[in-house]
């Protein structure tokens, strides 16, 4: 008789499985928090990356307008209108105003002067509810690369509200002066120097004609000043062989940088929804243009030298300490910081910026006068 082998296969018990399992979990735990770990690494990098650029482009063209400061203005600056109790104002497009405190109404140039550099201490929004203001700087030159350079003035439109302009050269052809793409526009300063210097607000502009219209939106063109109008040059070009006659007209850039809070769908301020803190550049007249997202401050302290004081240094506001525009040789960027937001954790992630610029067109100083 045969037998029959009988072979017991054993698997695994419970006890077994579960300790498995529970190893197996923890393996999984532990590759998933490496893997987040990893991703929230990844994320901060960027995010600095991130910081680093913005602070960057807001630090880089900072320092490249305020060395350009003055720069061709005539020395000491320029006197806009006064005596009709309207003070030219900066800061403004040709809709609204957006310096100058939470409903802003623009800032009024110092003594109604147009200088190199005008500091605004506390002239912007702060960021945060019960914050500090920020500052606002604003810097003016010439601008060296507009078309309006190939031209001179020809006529004077009654009290100087406008201007008829024609080539200095005319073999070269140049833009007109209301080319679309490169022309001057409507919120544009002009300069223009006939025995002496006058700034005007453009309100309108042909091919060959600028007008200056009174009740523009920066107060600038106020006919019936008694001075610092366009009316007070507007005297006929001097006699003489046309083509040697030349009464330059050159576009002037007044730049204002400031802070921008957007207060989000809500139409809110300092709310959950507010979208992030921005750097704004504001030219002349026109819409502002956003230069950096996440800044999160913006304060200036300037350095400053006359001959009838002694030299100072970070001073925050220049006027109350008995200083003009036309004093500072070098802006401060005292306080400036880029933040981001952190991945997964509340609060931000930030690093501080500082800088100090000379402001080369307003440093000479004769000592020895």
């Amino acid at each position: 008789m045969r037998r029959t082998r009988t072979i017991r296969t054993r698997g695994f018990t419970l006890v077994e499985m579960m300790i498995a399992m529970a190893t197996g979990l923890i393996l999984i735990a532990a590759a998933t928090q490496l893997f987040t770990q990893a991703l929230n690494a990844t994320f901060i990098v960027s995010q600095r990356a991130e910081m680093q650029q913005n602070g960057r482009a807001a630090v880089g063209l900072l320092s490249q307008d305020i060395s350009l400061a003055g720069a061709g203005l005539p020395t000491g600056g320029v006197q806009l209108p006064k005596g009709t109790g309207n003070n030219p104002i900066y800061g403004c497009d040709q809709t609204k105003c957006y310096v100058a405190g939470a409903a802003p109404a623009g800032m009024a140039y110092p003594s109604q002067h147009l200088d190199g550099i005008i500091p605004g201490p506390l002239g912007g929004i702060p960021l945060s509810a019960g914050g500090n203001n920020t500052d606002v700087v604003t810097i003016a030159y010439a601008d060296t690369t507009s078309s309006i350079n190939q031209y001179k003035v020809t006529a004077f439109g009654p009290s100087g509200t406008s201007i008829t302009m024609a080539q200095i050269n005319p073999a070269p052809t140049v833009p007109a002066l209301n080319d679309p793409a490169i022309g001057i526009k409507v919120g544009d300063l002009i300069m223009v120097t006939n025995g002496g210097s006058a700034v005007a607000e453009v309100t309108g502009v042909t091919a060959t004609t600028l007008s200056f219209a009174d009740l523009d939106a920066l107060h600038i063109n106020q006919s019936t000043a008694p001075s610092g109008n366009m009316n007070a040059i507007s005297t006929p070009p001097p006699p003489g062989p046309p083509s040697t006659i030349v009464v330059p007209a050159v576009r002037i850039l007044v730049i204002t940088y400031y802070m921008d809070l957007n207060p989000g769908p809500d139409g809110i301020r300092y709310t959950a929804d507010d979208l992030p803190p921005r750097l704004m550049r504001q030219v002349n007249g026109q819409t502002p243009t956003p230069v950096a997202e996440n800044i999160a401050d913006l304060q200036f302290t300037y350095d400053v030298s006359n001959s009838a004081t002694i030299d100072a240094s970070n001073i925050k506001d220049i006027i109350a300490q008995g200083y003009a525009p036309s004093d500072i040789r070098k802006v401060n960027i005292a306080s400036m910081s880029a933040r981001g937001q952190m991945h997964g954790k509340p609060g931000f992630q930030g690093m501080d910026l500082s800088t100090s610029v000379s402001v080369r067109d307003m440093s000479f100083r004769d000592r020895y006068q």
